[in-house]
């Protein structure tokens, strides 16, 4: 693909200086900086944008945070090789998409006309839409470690739980929408279906966007869909596809699962699904641990239809684990004990105004009440049995009498009471963390 030369001027003055302003909670990106003298590829007019919004050194920052991603993009996916220039253009452009939305919302629209133009560019040339997306899933990996990485330089201890909670919210958010936009496009090409299908990444993403055929994803993977299946999705910090392969695989078996089905989005993230003939051979709880990854677990569907919606309940889970950073690495996350949480974590300011009614004095990452939060949250994982909850606390019986007399006065409130709420709040925090939110957990919306 050709190097896009041209962009539609920009229609709105520069706003650089307003965005300084301390009082935005990304306010700091604008300090970014490198000493790498990695050149931009972007077409002039898109640079000369980005450069009046967020000044010369976030340009120059993303252009050599992108360059050193697109060298894993290519190696993971030789498909792509032949489009350097593209792949490069094309992660620069994500990257600085990224910093121009979480400066000021407003200004994504520059810089998304560009990625949508090189994606439908490499679409045309004959790149899989399968292909793209795992770039585009490489590229949001790349800039979340990378502003993650800014993030513990640059904000306090005491603030940084926030921040990141903020940052990779919005960063998901942004990711999201482009890969549905890009979803949508179609190639031009005479052969849409072979465009479509020619390789199993291209049938699963055909049939999770409901324009697939079910037979025709059956016939390419040789794994069968009219069957109980349970979609896993397992992520990591570490680069470890084949360590991440056979943890997944296992935890699956595990489950009872005699058929498993997978792709790996990227190095550190692996979409599975694993199935059974009948109810009575899934084994519905999952293992408790893992080492050093994370498992979000759908919920068992029958058919195509359950095959995507527990895919869909498991992506909900890996987005709500990812607004906490790698907080919850080396646990799993099953749908049936953590899907109320994702679907709160969908309306952040709803989240907030519930975890406040429910936890209120509670709240906060003290010691004080992360000790009494835990022995709650273990208190009504074991059916409200003291002991049981001493045991698995590793604290005395009265520890945990103490400690629920004192959270009851807390809350104001006596728990033998309805606890559904109150345990969803719980778990909500333990995977979250418990920092009073503020405005800046608050992503904003997109124009």
């Amino acid at each position: 693909m050709k190097r896009t030369d041209s962009l539609p001027p920009s229609q709105v003055q520069p706003s650089h200086s307003l965005l300084s302003d301390a009082s935005q909670p990304f306010a700091w990106v604008l300090d970014l900086s490198s000493r790498d003298s990695a050149s931009s590829e972007l077409p002039e007019n898109a640079h000369e944008v980005a450069r009046e919004h967020l000044g010369p050194g976030p340009v120059q920052w993303a252009a050599s945070k992108a360059a050193s991603v697109v060298d894993l993009i290519v190696s993971t996916d030789p498909s792509l090789a032949p489009l350097g220039m593209t792949v490069q253009v094309t992660t620069e452009a994500l990257f600085l998409d990224t910093l121009l939305r979480l400066v000021d919302p407003g200004l994504g629209r520059f810089m998304r006309p560009v990625l949508l133009q090189l994606a439908q560019g490499a679409l045309n040339e004959g790149v899989t839409l399968a292909a793209v997306l795992r770039a585009l899933n490489h590229g949001q990996a790349g800039v979340t470690e990378a502003l993650l990485h800014e993030c513990e330089r640059r904000i306090s201890p005491g603030e940084q739980g926030t921040i990141m909670r903020a940052l990779v919210s919005k960063v998901v958010s942004t990711h999201n929408q482009l890969a549905e936009a890009i979803a949508d496009m179609q190639p031009a090409t005479d052969d849409p279906v072979r465009f479509l299908h020619e390789t199993e990444s291209g049938v699963l993403a055909s049939l999770l966007s409901g324009r697939g055929r079910p037979e025709r994803f059956e016939q390419v993977t040789r794994y069968p869909l009219d069957r109980i299946h349970v979609a896993a999705i397992a992520f990591s910090k570490r680069r470890e596809p084949s360590k991440l392969e056979a943890a997944t695989m296992e935890a699956l078996e595990s489950m009872g699962c005699d058929q498993i089905f997978k792709v790996m989005i990227a190095p550190n993230v692996l979409w599975a699904w694993g199935s059974v003939r009948t109810a009575d051979d899934l084994h519905l709880e999952p293992p408790t641990q893992c080492n050093g990854w994370t498992l979000a677990v759908g919920l068992p569907g029958r058919g195509t239809a359950g095959f995507i919606a527990s895919h869909d309940e498991a992506r909900a889970l890996q987005r709500v684990s990812m607004m906490a950073g790698w907080r919850n690495l080396g646990r799993i996350l099953p749908y049936d004990r953590y899907g109320a949480v994702a679907e709160l974590a969908a309306r952040p300011e709803r989240l907030e105004r519930f975890l406040e009614v429910q936890l209120g004095g509670l709240l906060g990452a003290g010691g004080r009440e992360t000790d009494l939060r835990s022995t709650m949250l273990e208190y009504l994982n074991v059916n409200r049995s003291q002991h049981a909850a001493a045991r698995r606390l590793h604290v005395s019986k009265n520890t945990v009498s103490y400690r629920l007399r004192r959270a009851e006065e807390i809350l104001g409130r006596d728990l033998g009471t309805d606890l559904s709420p109150l345990h969803t709040a719980l778990l909500a925090t333990d995977i979250l963390g418990a920092s009073r939110p503020t405005e800046m957990d608050m992503p904003h919306t997109s124009k």
